[in-house]
């Protein structure tokens, strides 16, 4: 009987295992095949995420009897993550495992969980990942020829940096390492740094030989890199959070037979509490591990997080309709029901322009102004009873990209007005849709005069800065005090020309012509022809009219030039820092003047002697001479401040009351000027030529007014 028994047993033990979905034996013929496939991630052999990769080899091997075996090639062995994916979408890899931040390059909608400070704790990014908001993304994902299985991750990401990081001031300047994504370069563009793309595994020597300051990353990825050897602050901010897709090649998974299918997608899901367990369990042993080494652990308090999410607070905007109004929809209903979370109501201000390229230096220093004014302002009270905040993007001097910024502000809630950067050319293509939407465009810095005299009405661009149409002949009679044999050398293009064009004009109601006229193009490197012919015209004094882009050609040359005539320059020359170091030797033998309107040297009253001491405390600057474009900054304050008045006066957020209250304020006692008015219907340029002055560098490298004082 017992051996009746233990047979009885034994079948029904057997047939319980064939119908086990994943005890299914291997079939015969056809079907006993064995399925080879590759899977690639760019984490370490000893990561958690190559440990989880590893089980989930291993369990499917068993679970399919053998027939699946799956070869892992970690640490970015197959190339980097997106010639991963772009293998993984052909079908020449199978499995896949990489950050949603790159995964974006094919679908924009997964730059989600790199939304700063966009969720509370690590349960709020799980239950966003694994709820509707993670499936909405994964069946989108499918369309670009990948079929995600589920989300695993890396935990939060944390600052790691040389120097100290308590508040987003302390990025001011900074060179960041960033994977290559719009959204991150947004985010430390808003903290006031300078986002610099490098790749994962090229990041550990441009920290070494100084290329860069700082960089986000998880605590796995900082550890497992060896970042911490070349850092020495990390910085537990939790601001974002690194996921990862486990995602299969659609076009491996349309050749395998269904079971498999379902066993590799299953499986991938069922591990990803355990990989995010591991994860979690590894990051404090390396968090202690980093400290031992003698890096500076900071935690960032509740008060701290909030001053950060404050500059970043509109990225969420900004890429709603990217992500998903249906994902970020979710998100925002989720977050508000367990956290009474509600969407800020600041008063935004816009700030489009440069922060990263030729003239970021400019961009800082209009950020700068506008946040030294709204300091003041939110400290008084606001306006309307509410904080003013800066919105920052970037445009890189690309037009395109500058029109795409101007659309995007034109959507986010509480905008009234945008400040622009240098770029004249890149607001006069903007002028449509500033018009179209009714946004106030405040220029703290560009100086074509159809910025401001254009043929919109009502005209919606109201200017603080020089105009070109009084700059130049204020330029040409700073030439006319030195000599009446004067050449122009200007940048060729639409500027450039329109300058020419002005300063001809001007000089043939003298009844004088210009010795040379010569034009250059950007970038071009030997300027010694043009400078060559201008000697040769017998000229004694070259007007200059270029931007800084240009200035390392143009200053070699002139330095090698044997007859040193005076150059009476525009200040967008000037534009690229305070000091001319990239010719710093040539600059010493050249006679370069420039014309300026403003300056925080000698300052002669109490507003410019408070400004400068809350400039130099808040942005850690030794000397008044450190300040770069002292201009910009000074005009970019005045503005916020007009601005300001004309919320209160308006009364209203509604950009068209905004705008008329602009044209009648009477006076303010500015920083630059007593505006008595700024603005009238007729004339939307502040300043007048009676505004500007002549300035050099002195021998530290600082701007330096030639003849007059400061205000």
């Amino acid at each position: 009987m017992r051996f009746v028994a233990a047979i009885v047993l034994g079948v029904a033990l057997v047939a319980l295992f064939y119908l086990h979905p994943f005890g299914k034996s291997a079939p015969k013929g056809k079907d006993a095949r064995v399925y080879e496939l590759r899977l690639g991630h760019d984490m370490p052999t000893d990561s958690a995420m190559h440990i989880a990769a590893q089980r989930f080899a291993d369990t499917v091997r068993d679970r399919t009897r053998g027939r699946v075996r799956i070869n892992i090639s970690p640490a970015q062995q197959l190339g980097d993550d997106y010639r991963m994916i772009e293998m993984a979408t052909d079908g020449q890899l199978d499995i896949l495992l990489a950050p949603t931040a790159k995964l974006s390059m094919i679908l924009p909608a997964l730059q989600y969980t790199d939304i700063p400070f966009l969720f509370p704790r690590l349960e709020d990014a799980y239950a966003m990942l694994d709820g509707k908001p993670g499936s909405l993304l994964l069946e989108r994902l499918r369309q670009e020829g990948l079929v995600g299985a589920a989300f695993w991750g890396n935990g939060f990401k944390q600052f790691i940096a040389n120097r100290p990081v308590h508040s987003p001031e302390d990025f001011n300047g900074m060179n960041v390492r960033i994977m290559n994504n719009e959204l991150i370069a947004d985010q430390f563009t808003a903290l006031g740094a300078r986002p610099v793309p490098i790749d994962f595994y090229q990041t550990y020597k441009a920290l070494k030989d100084g290329v860069i300051d700082a960089q986000e990353n998880s605590i796995a990825a900082i550890y497992g890199l060896k970042f911490h050897e070349v850092q020495s602050h990390l910085i537990i901010s939790n601001h974002a959070y690194v996921a990862y897709v486990f995602c299969f090649s659609k076009k491996t998974l349309d050749s395998l037979p269904a079971d498999i299918v379902q066993t590799l997608m299953a499986t991938a899901k069922e591990l990803t509490a355990f990989e995010r367990e591991l994860v979690t369990k590894k990051e404090e042993g390396y968090i202690k591990a980093i400290k031992e080494t003698g890096v500076n652990v900071i935690y960032l308090n509740e008060q701290q997080i909030r001053d950060f999410k404050k500059p970043t607070s509109h990225i969420i905007y900004k890429y709603r309709t990217i992500v998903g109004e249906d994902v970020i929809g979710l998100t925002l209903e989720y977050l508000k029901h367990k956290y009474n979370y509600r969407q800020d109501d600041d008063i935004i201000i816009g700030l489009n322009a440069d922060m990263s390229m030729g003239s970021a230096l400019t961009g800082m220093a209009i950020k700068r102004g506008m946040e030294l004014a709204i300091n003041e302002i939110n400290a008084q009270g606001g306006v309307l009873g509410k904080k003013l905040s800066i919105v920052v993007t970037d445009h890189a001097g690309v037009s395109d990209r500058s029109q795409k910024n101007v659309k995007d502000f034109s959507q986010m809630k509480n905008l009234v007005a945008i400040m622009g950067g240098l770029h004249s050319l890149a607001i006069l293509a903007e002028l449509d849709i500033i018009h179209k939407e009714r946004l106030i465009y405040l220029i703290p810095w560009a100086a074509v005069d159809r910025v401001t005299n254009n043929p919109y009405n009502p005209n919606y661009v109201f200017r603080v800065s020089i105009n070109d149409v009084k700059a130049t002949p204020f330029l040409l009679q700073q030439a006319l005090k030195i000599s009446k044999k004067i050449a122009f050398l200007l940048v060729n293009n639409d500027w450039g020309r329109d300058n020419e064009r002005i300063m001809s004009d001007y000089l043939h109601e003298m009844n004088l012509t210009p010795s040379a006229i010569e034009y250059f193009n950007m970038g071009e490197e030997n300027m010694l022809p043009q400078l060559g012919r201008i000697e040769d015209s017998g000229a004694e004094v070259l007007v200059l009219i270029s931007t800084s882009f240009d200035r390392v050609a143009i200053m070699k040359g002139l330095a090698l030039r044997k007859k040193k005539m005076p150059i009476i320059s525009h200040w967008s020359l000037t534009a690229g820092g305070y000091v001319l170091q990239d010719v710093k030797d040539q600059s010493k033998q050249v006679d370069l003047r420039f014309v300026q309107t403003f300056s925080f040297l000698n300052p002669r009253n109490k507003l410019t002697k408070r400004v400068l001491k809350e400039y130099l405390d808040t942005y850690h600057v030794s000397t008044p001479q450190e300040i770069p474009a002292p201009s910009a900054t000074a005009q970019a304050y005045d503005l916020v401040h007009l601005l300001a008045m004309a919320i209160n006066k308006a009364r209203t957020l509604d950009r068209p009351n905004i705008h008329d209250a602009l044209e009648d304020i009477q006076y303010y006692n500015g920083l630059i000027k007593t505006y008595s008015p700024p603005f009238t219907k007729a004339r939307h340029d502040a300043l007048d030529v009676n505004d500007y002055f002549m300035a050099t560098y002195d021998a530290n490298g600082g701007i330096s007014p030639i003849g007059k004082g400061t205000k």
